[in-house]
């Protein structure tokens, strides 16, 4: 499968389902609708020359967390890869919810440190997906940014993404992985930058 991979039937069957399941919900801290992040999760795969499977796995990878539609759904309408590869992408694994901040983040980084090559391409997909979001806001609003965040200290933000660069470094010949890693300097520099003027 590569760039210029047809518009398919399936593609346009998991873009209504993920748009449906996400209709009225906004990004964090922003009136922009949510269904822009999953939509960008998977062009991002697509752009990188992913299987299919993964592309539709892109755009669905929030649904169990944040939506009512169920395994169940997913399994029927697009089979039982695709859903091994969104429970693998979800990051609310049981149990997770009840825990603080840091705990939850490193169990996503012990848990992706030795995931699958599938789940590792659609996390560094959602993650670049979500630096490139923190990087607009950033230049448009600053350190407000943070304060729409759980863990609203910067220092801990990027502690995050590194170790997230970390443990994806499997992924370094790609070039979604080499902007994600890019991108998480950028804003640790922008970061610093402003501290500074403070």
């Amino acid at each position: 499968m590569n760039g210029s991979l047809k518009y398919n039937s399936r593609l346009i069957k998991a873009l209504y389902f993920a748009a449906d399941a996400h209709k009225n919900q906004k990004r964090k801290g922003s009136d922009m609708a949510y269904i822009v992040h999953p939509v960008e999760v998977a062009m991002i795969l697509l752009e990188n020359n992913m299987p299919e499977d993964l592309i539709i796995a892109g755009l669905l990878h929030d649904v169990l967390e944040d939506t009512d539609k169920s395994k169940i759904d997913i399994e029927n309408e697009f089979g039982k890869k695709v859903l091994d590869l969104v429970v693998g992408a979800s990051e609310e694994l049981e149990g997770r919810e009840k825990k603080d901040w840091k705990t939850r983040k490193i169990h996503t980084i012990q848990y992706l440190s030795s995931a699958s090559w599938d789940i590792k391409c659609i996390a560094c997909a959602d993650k670049l997906s979500n630096i490139r979001s923190m990087l607009r806001d950033f230049d448009e609003i600053g350190n407000d940014l943070w304060k729409r965040f759980n863990e609203t200290k910067p220092s801990e933000q990027l502690w995050y993404y590194n170790e997230l660069v970390k443990c994806l470094s499997d992924l370094e010949k790609y070039d979604f992985y080499i902007e994600f890693k890019n991108s998480v300097d950028t804003l640790a520099e922008k970061v610093k930058a402003a501290a500074s003027q403070n």
